[in-house]
C-alpha cells in the first residue's frame, strides 16, 4: 500500500481559522491562537468551517474491496485506475494478514489462473471490461482522492475504528499520520484512534 498526498491547502489552518474569525469579526494573533480556535471549534462540533481546507491523495496496492468501501463516502472525489481500458495483468494480490502461508499459496495459485484466462480472453478479442470479470476483489488498484477536511474527518472516525476492515483502517492511519503532519490541529484528536491496533 502506497498513499502519497499530492495536494493539501497551503496553511490551511490559518486558512480555517480566518474564515471561522469572520463569523464573529473577530482577529488572531498567529499559529497557536488559530490552533487553539480550531480545537474549540471541533470540540464544539462546529467544523463546517474545515470545508475550506481540502487534500488529495494518490492511492495505489490497494485491493478493489478496500476501494469499493473507500468510495462509498459521496463527498469526496474519487478517480480510480480503470479495467476497463488499463491492462492490469501487472497488478498483484492483495494478501489479508488473516491467510495462513498454506492459505496464500493456494490464493496466490488461483490468482495466476485467473490472470492466465484474463490474457486468454484478451487474445481472443474479449474487451478489457468483459475479460475483468474473472478478475477477484482482492487485485490492486490505483485512485486518487480529494476531499475537505471534514469529510476526511468523517472518513477517519469511521475507518479508524476498531470495528472496520483491516486494510481501510490501515489506509485510514496513513492518511491520517499526512493529515496530522500539514494541519495537527485539525486531526490531533483522532490519535487515540490511529494508534488504536486491531483486535482479531
Amino acid at each position: 500500500m502506497r498513499v502519497e498526498l499530492l495536494f493539501v491547502t497551503p496553511e490551511a489552518e490559518a486558512l480555517i481559522a480566518r474564515c471561522a474569525r469572520v463569523s464573529h469579526r473577530s482577529q488572531g494573533s498567529g499559529m497557536e491562537d488559530d490552533r487553539r480556535l480550531i480545537r474549540k471549534l471541533i470540540n464544539l462540533g462546529h467544523e463546517s468551517v474545515l470545508e475550506h481546507a481540502v487534500a488529495t491523495f494518490e492511492i495505489s496496492g490497494i485491493s478493489r474491496a478496500c476501494a469499493n468501501q473507500l468510495t462509498r463516502h459521496r463527498l469526496a472525489s474519487f478517480v480510480q485506475e480503470s479495467q476497463r481500458y488499463v491492462n492490469v495483468e501487472d497488478r498483484e494480490l492483495v494478501r489479508p494478514p488473516t491467510f495462513s502461508d498454506e492459505d496464500w499459496e493456494k490464493a496466490r495459485a488461483l490468482f495466476q489462473e485467473a490472470k492466465k484466462l484474463y490474457q486468454a480472453l484478451l487474445s481472443k478479442g474479449v474487451p478489457k471490461e468483459d475479460a475483468r470479470f474473472v478478475l477477484p476483489m482482492g487485485i490492486e488498484t490505483r485512485l486518487v482522492l480529494t476531499a475537505n477536511f471534514r469529510e476526511l474527518r468523517h472518513i477517519l472516525r469511521l475507518r479508524l475504528h476498531r470495528s472496520a476492515q483491516w486494510e481501510i483502517r490501515e489506509l485510514a492511519r496513513r492518511m491520517w499520520e499526512i493529515l496530522y503532519t500539514c494541519a495537527p490541529s485539525c486531526f490531533e484528536d483522532l490519535r487515540a484512534l490511529a494508534e488504536t491496533r486491531e483486535e482479531r
